[in-house]
């Protein structure tokens, strides 16, 4: 493979994506660099502008835009998304999305072809190890509706200690079960690995990786059938309908058979180490750039 330059734009914190794309690539020994780079590469929408600014400027540099989500549950998102298409998405050389229900749900508004590129997940993995001493993790927006916290909050308050046994991770305090803040990565993977369940109620995803990095370290994640990203990874098993006694019924269902379920869910992990790896993730962004 040969070196590039590569300018990769967009949300630049340690809670976003970027940061490991940037390390994949250079562990592929890419370049990262807006001085005449051969590819530019946005993440999402707020890295669009500058972007084609940069693309202005070297106006042969591949111009490759990645698209994260249509939040359905936003006022007037028909509307927004036309917009997004017809002032960036037409002007890119190619579109990417991060899973195939994002890439037909902006199939509705832009009818070119898009490739199905996965966000990386954090550095985690699986440790044998590590004992199951927490039951419940939450990883995400706890004040954000469509992530609905308030689900997770009902249903763990059903359970006999459920509120002594969750751990939460995230911007903001939900004032409920033990909350951690924002951790790196290290503290990540142990919690996610002594967890027995990570919970992801939310009512939409473009991908949704604490299930995927549950499965990873072995945990089981929890979803609801309203979100469809989450029947694209992971089986019903793990998925309960949008209420919480349905959550509290999943919870005693998979106790029942618990490491069956696990080993099910850490032979999925298997698989999604390797796909969603920063790595891996970086050289299909420049598999897609050679195929220009």
């Amino acid at each position: 493979m040969s070196t590039i330059k590569v300018s990769i734009l967009g949300a630049d914190g340690y809670t976003c994506q970027i940061p490991r794309i940037k390390e994949g690539m250079k562990a592929l020994g890419h370049i990262l660099t807006k001085d005449s780079p051969d590819l530019i590469y946005s993440n999402d929408p707020r890295g669009y502008e500058d972007a084609l600014k940069l693309k202005e400027k070297y106006p042969k540099a591949f111009l490759m835009f990645n698209f994260l989500d249509v939040p359905w549950h936003m006022p007037n998102i028909e509307k927004q998304a036309e917009l997004l298409v017809k002032h960036f998405l037409i002007k890119a050389d190619v579109v990417t999305v991060i899973s195939f229900k994002v890439q037909n749900d902006l199939s509705k508004f832009y009818n070119k072809k898009t490739h199905v590129i996965y966000n990386p997940m954090k550095d985690v993995s699986y440790d044998e190890k590590i004992k199951k001493n927490n039951t419940f993790f939450y990883v995400g927006r706890v004040f954000d509706p469509v992530k609905r916290f308030s689900l997770v909050r009902e249903a763990i308050s059903k359970i006999k200690d459920g509120e002594k046994n969750i751990k939460i991770c995230g911007l903001k305090d939900p004032k409920f079960g033990n909350y951690l803040g924002i951790i790196k990565d290290e503290h990540l993977n142990e919690i996610y690995n002594s967890s027995k369940y990570v919970l992801l109620p939310s009512k939409a995803e473009g991908i949704g990786l604490p299930m995927i990095e549950g499965m990873v370290c072995g945990a089981i994640p929890i979803m609801c059938s309203d979100n469809l990203t989450a029947k694209e990874f992971a089986p019903s098993d793990f998925i309960c309908e949008p209420n919480a006694d349905s959550m509290v019924k999943k919870i005693e269902e998979l106790e029942k058979d618990y490491e069956n379920k696990r080993k099910m869910a850490l032979k999925l992990g298997e698989k999604y180490k390797i796909q969603f790896n920063k790595k891996n993730i970086a050289k299909n962004i420049i598999d897609i750039f050679n195929l220009r």
